[in-house]
């Protein structure tokens, strides 16, 4: 089913300081980024109905290394989350959901305070900080990332554009930061290092540290054999 439009300064000015912890083994929701998931183990059911009948949102974690062994009970996740809003959603007739999420803020866990039969969390929306005497600096060195993504621009202003459609949704230089780094593609681990930067010169730092690792391992092709040697 189709919801309600979203306004993000709304829903985080509302927002309790609540909300339940959805661990992923790897999913990273960016800031203004969209990610659609099927819900279908028991207790994340009962999660979503209850997000639906609450605020509608969800604290999306990345489990850390070693999950396996303990994914039933309740294995330790990374600090930083996710804060993501349900957009839309679809109730199946055996119980599973369809949910589109929208990732409206970075949130640090403070405690978590229920896990059965999902867990909960305490937690604190985590705002973005750019020094003023460098904004001019951070804004030479965006326009340098961008053209490092060569074929990925046009996604980059569709995600800004969706970012100007919700209404109320963050904007600035940090979110285009989580633009480049949702288009590139990154590693899980990659993705939530940017997510837990607030500072957005380190932030496009790590991005740019992510995008050499990647270029140096493309470029690190194996020799082919000469055959015209034996």
């Amino acid at each position: 089913m189709s919801d309600a439009p979203l306004d993000v300064a709304k829903v985080l000015s509302g927002f309790s300081g609540e909300v339940p912890l959805f661990p992923l083994p790897s999913l990273v929701l960016l800031p203004d980024t969209l990610a659609p998931l099927h819900i279908f183990e028991d207790r994340y059911r009962r999660m979503t109905a209850d997000a639906l009948d609450g605020e509608r949102l969800i604290g999306v974690s990345l489990l850390k290394p070693g999950w396996e062994t303990a994914y039933q009970g309740a294995p330790p996740v990374h600090e930083v989350i996710g804060l993501a809003a349900i957009l839309t959603h679809e109730r199946l007739k055996d119980g599973r959901y369809k949910v589109l999420l929208y990732g409206v803020a970075r949130a640090r866990i403070l405690q978590e305070v229920a896990s059965e039969p999902y867990r909960r969390a305490r937690v604190e929306v985590v705002p973005d900080t750019v020094p003023v005497t460098r904004e001019r600096e951070l804004d030479e060195r965006l326009h340098r990332a961008l053209d490092m993504l060569p074929g990925r621009r046009g996604r980059v202003g569709k995600m800004r554009m969706l970012a100007t459609q919700v209404r109320g949704a963050g904007g600035g230089p940090g979110r285009l930061v989580d633009a480049m780094a949702e288009a590139a593609d990154l590693e899980p681990d990659e993705r939530y290092r940017v997510l837990a930067e607030p500072d957005v010169l380190r932030r496009l730092d790590l991005f740019m540290e992510a995008l050499d690792r990647r270029s140096r391992t493309d470029n690190e092709l194996p020799a082919r054999a000469d055959p015209r040697s034996n």
